[in-house]
């Protein structure tokens, strides 16, 4: 029974990694290939889930993204929430809001400007707010749109409010990232995003967070993907964990 309770535990807490990394990914979640005579795109994702073997088992996950794109302008709204409890522990709980504004000052740059809040019981944020600005570059992009470069560099301002360990920080940070998607064959696709964010007087106190999918075509409908996800934060309190990481293996069937 306690294998079954760990199993699923393990399970549901790897599918909501993304949420545990205190970097959020924009890259991988614009919405691409918009019409031109649509300006607003979106989605809302509700799910819960609970079960009983020995102990009470409840999940609940929300995920809402709304996107406002114009001529050069593009708005983009981010919300994601987590909860799992396992009998009377919780394993996760944890949420992110993310409000991001792009205008394109020319073909291959684009501005930015963005707010984030977020908590997470796990790594012992109570809340996290930040605001920041920066720039965006496409580095490369082929005919066809298929394989695309990009860099990222922004300055953001954080404050956080840990529920232990240490005393609240406030920091001026740095922050840079790379994403590009390849295509080096007929149907396979390799996408990945790092970021880095150091503090400006401080170096050592960085946060890092890098993204790998692969999606590889077993036949005409079906494929096989492999996702790897890391990140590491030195900002957070001792009793906290400084690295996380997940490895997802999959089938995809397209119809």
């Amino acid at each position: 029974m306690k294998t079954f309770l760990y199993l699923f535990i393990t399970i549901a807490y790897l599918s909501g990694q993304s949420l545990q990394a205190q970097i959020v990914n924009i890259e991988e979640r614009r919405i691409k290939g918009t019409n031109d005579s649509t300006y607003w795109y979106g989605s809302l994702r509700l799910g819960s889930n609970i079960s009983k073997v020995r102990d009470q088992i409840l999940q609940f996950n929300a995920t809402g993204h709304v996107q406002y794109k114009k001529d050069k302008s593009l708005t983009l709204l981010l919300l994601d929430g987590n909860f799992l409890r396992a009998g009377n522990e919780d394993f996760q709980e944890s949420a992110f809001s993310h409000l991001r504004f792009n205008y394109s000052l020319k073909e291959n740059m684009i501005a930015e400007l963005f707010v984030q809040a977020q908590f997470n019981k796990l790594l012992l944020i109570d809340l996290r707010t930040l605001g920041g600005a920066g720039l965006r570059f496409r580095l490369f992009k082929s005919k066809d749109g298929g394989q695309r470069v990009y860099f990222g560099t922004a300055y953001l301002y954080e404050k956080n409010e840990f529920s232990e360990g240490i005393s609240d920080r406030n920091w001026h940070r740095l922050s840079s990232y790379v994403s590009f998607t390849l295509q080096p064959a007929e149907g396979v696709k390799l996408v990945s995003t790092t970021y880095f964010q150091p503090t400006l007087s401080d170096l050592a106190n960085y946060r890092f967070s890098t993204e790998w999918r692969l999606d590889t075509p077993i036949g005409k409908k079906l494929s096989f993907f492999s996702a790897f996800s890391y990140s590491r934060d030195r900002a957070l309190p001792v009793e906290a964990p400084i690295s996380i990481y997940a490895w997802l293996n999959g089938l995809a069937f397209k119809f």
